[in-house]
Order: C-alpha cells, then sequence, then structure tokens
C-alpha cells in the first residue's frame, strides 16, 4: 500500500463516518427561507467559474506554442497520457503570433486552475441539488457542511497532486488552501438565493423528475468534456467533443425550460408511494454522497476499488434507510398493512429493473469512468421513474 492510497482510505473513512451524521442532521433541519431579493444561482455561478478555466486554457495554449514552442515536455512526465494535447490550428496560432509579453503566461501552467477546480465541483454538484430541491439546497449550503466537503474535496485533489509530484507542487497546495477557505465562504454567501421557478421541494410528477434527470445527464455530459479538455490542458481535444457538447446543450436548454412549465401548472396529485421513495431517495442519496464523493471517486483510481465499492454502498445504504422510513411514515394509516405490502413488492420490482439498467450503464466503452457512471445513473433513473409510475398507477 502507497502511502497515497493509504492517506485517501482514511480521507474517505473520515467524509463518510463524520460526514453521514452532520448531513442527515443538516437535511432534518429547518429550511432557510430564500431571500426577497433576486439573485445569481449556482448554475450561472458554475458558468462563470467554467469560463475562467476555459479563458486559463487559452493562454496557457498562447504561452506553450510561443515560448515553449508545443514541447511541454518538462511537464508531460509528471503526469498520465491524455495530458497536454495542445490546440494548434490557424486561430490559436495567430492568438499566440500577436498576444504581447507571452512569458508571462507561464502562471497559467499547471498552478490557477487550483483556484478553481474546487468551486468548480463543488458549484456542479450543488447545482444539481438545486434542480432537484431547493429547500435541500439551502440546508446543504450551511458553513458546516460546506466546509466539510470543502475540506475533503481539497485533502483529496491535495494527495492526488502529491502523487503527480510536479515543480508546482507546493505552489498548488497553496492556492487549493486558499480555495478551500475562499470557496467555503462564497457559497455560504449563496445559500439564501431565491428558487428559479416557482414552488419548491423534490419534483412531485414523472414528468418533473424526468426532466431533472435529463438536465443532470447533459450537465454532467458538458463537465466531463471541460474534464477531458480543459482541466487535462489538452484544448486539443475540443473538436472531438463539439457534438456531444453541442448536442448536451439543447437538451440542457430544453429540459430546465421544461422543469420551469411544469413548476408554474397547479398542484398535481400526490405523488404514489413508488415515485415518492424513488425522489425522497434521490434527495438522500445526492444529501450524503455530497462529502465523500469526490474522494469516493479517486479511491477507484488510486487506492482500492473494494474499498471505494463499500464506502459507496455504505452511504447508499444510509440513504435509502432514511427514504424508506420517510415514505413510510406518509403512508395513509387505513389499510397500511396492505399498503406496505404493495408499496415493497414494488419498489423491489423497481430496483430489479433498475440495476439491471444501470449495469447496462456501466458496460457503456468509455475514455473515462465518469461517463461510465452517468450512463448508469441515468439508465437507473430512467428504468425507475417507468416501473414505479406504472406499478402506483396500477393502485
Amino acid at each position: 500500500m502507497t502511502g497515497t492510497s493509504a492517506a485517501l482510505h482514511a480521507t474517505v473513512t473520515a467524509s463518510v463516518l463524520v460526514g453521514l451524521p452532520v448531513t442527515i442532521r443538516a437535511v432534518r433541519a429547518p429550511a432557510v427561507e430564500p431571500s426577497p431579493r433576486r439573485a445569481v444561482g449556482p448554475g450561472w455561478w458554475l458558468a462563470a467559474v467554467a469560463g475562467l478555466l476555459l479563458v486559463n486554457q487559452v493562454l496557457f495554449t498562447v504561452y506553450a506554442l510561443r515560448v515553449r514552442s508545443g514541447d511541454l515536455s518538462y511537464l508531460g512526465g509528471y503526469v498520465p497520457d491524455g495530458w497536454f494535447e495542445l490546440a494548434d490550428g490557424p486561430v490559436m496560432t495567430w492568438l499566440a503570433d500577436h498576444t504581447p509579453a507571452p512569458g508571462l503566461l507561464a502562471v497559467c501552467a499547471l498552478r490557477l486552475p487550483s483556484l478553481l477546480e474546487l468551486p468548480f465541483g463543488m458549484l456542479a454538484y450543488l447545482t444539481i441539488v438545486n434542480w432537484l430541491d431547493p429547500r435541500l439546497y439551502r440546508r446543504l449550503t450551511g458553513t458546516t457542511v460546506l466546509a466539510l466537503t470543502s475540506a475533503s474535496y481539497s485533502i483529496t485533489f491535495g494527495l492526488i497532486e502529491w502523487a503527480m509530484h510536479t515543480v508546482y507542487t507546493t505552489q498548488d497546495l497553496v492556492l487549493r488552501a486558499v480555495s478551500a477557505v475562499l470557496t467555503v465562504f462564497a457559497l455560504g454567501r449563496l445559500r439564501r438565493r431565491p428558487s428559479a421557478a416557482p414552488g419548491t421541494g423534490a419534483p412531485r410528477t414523472a414528468a418533473e423528475l424526468l426532466a431533472f434527470a435529463a438536465s443532470t445527464a447533459a450537465l454532467g455530459f458538458l463537465a466531463l468534456a471541460l474534464y477531458d479538455s480543459v482541466l487535462l490542458y489538452s484544448m486539443g481535444k475540443i473538436g472531438q467533443h463539439v457534438p456531444g457538447a453541442v448536442v448536451a446543450g439543447l437538451v440542457l436548454a430544453a429540459s430546465r425550460l421544461a422543469a420551469s412549465r411544469l413548476r408554474e401548472r397547479g398542484g398535481p396529485l400526490p405523488a404514489g408511494p413508488g415515485l415518492d421513495t424513488l425522489t425522497t431517495g434521490l434527495s438522500w442519496w445526492l444529501a450524503l454522497f455530497l462529502i465523500p464523493a469526490l474522494a469516493i471517486r479517486y479511491e477507484l483510481g488510486f487506492g482500492s476499488r473494494l474499498f471505494a465499492a463499500v464506502a459507496g454502498l455504505l452511504v447508499i445504504g444510509a440513504a435509502t434507510t432514511a427514504a424508506l422510513f420517510q415514505v413510510y411514515g406518509r403512508l395513509p394509516l387505513a389499510g397500511r398493512a396492505a399498503a406496505v405490502r404493495r408499496w415493497l413488492l414494488g419498489l423491489a420490482v423497481a430496483a430489479l429493473v433498475a440495476v439491471v439498467a444501470a449495469a447496462g450503464g456501466l458496460a457503456v466503452p468509455a475514455v473515462h469512468t465518469e461517463l461510465r457512471l452517468l450512463w448508469s445513473a441515468a439508465l437507473f433513473v430512467l428504468a425507475a421513474t417507468a416501473v414505479t409510475t406504472t406499478w402506483d398507477r396500477q393502485r
């Protein structure tokens, strides 16, 4: 066992054992009421951070072409394959040739993204939480949860940074420490932002849940495309991501518009127990994975897959248990025994179908593990929504 894997084990363990009770307490706390003033939501701040990362990579490419003549062998030995595939087309070449004082752009190499990677990751996660349930978003952006999330993510990033030790590692660790503090402060200021659409709470219908799932899948694809090109200093890969990114962008815009329109409709009939369990379970899963998510992800690549699986199953078990107890308490008292039997049987069928669908997603060929996980999660939600909705309608 290497020092990095041992430290990752410790980070995952602490993130789960400390994070679960803290997050559970936050979820059960009264929701913070939104401010009456209009504010910019986490999704727009995420877009701003992504824009800064893209600008940094353009400037880095200018530096690499102009000062290093495209030769980054002095850094290439520190990182895995897939990094530093530069964009060297006519537009970028022209920009490099006409940029004054390109030597000043050396700071863009393996440093400035250390400030932005943490807010990018946390904003992406919290944007999805806000789409699912604005009240849950406000509960999870309290100082304690944000501080633990920032600490877990920053330590994980720092461990990977140390494992790929470069000439800039010490500077990067300092920048990551600064980012950890500033990110908690900045995201805490967004806590009381108003909901983007009328109504609060988790999705009330299958249509709302599918709009959320489509939004999440589209955002996940865009984030992975950005990671593979911009965060790996490989703007030369952007072209291969453009078709998928255009489709994902259209899906994201359409699904968010649909979600807003669905929220503006009058209150529907209460969701059946199956769909209620699915939406409640998603809320708990997203909440409880917030703190340990990044540590578990990197445990897969730099630690032990078995250890990551055990940690992930522990979080899933805690979230599922909490959701089942919560939905059970909402079942009608009249005829509860029969209702419980039918509810649990429907959940068993939905779980079986959804797990089979998710396994198919894991089998999809992909360069990055995250893309297979994205396919798996999307198919799980799609299959579970179809089964639970059908089962509820048979009541």
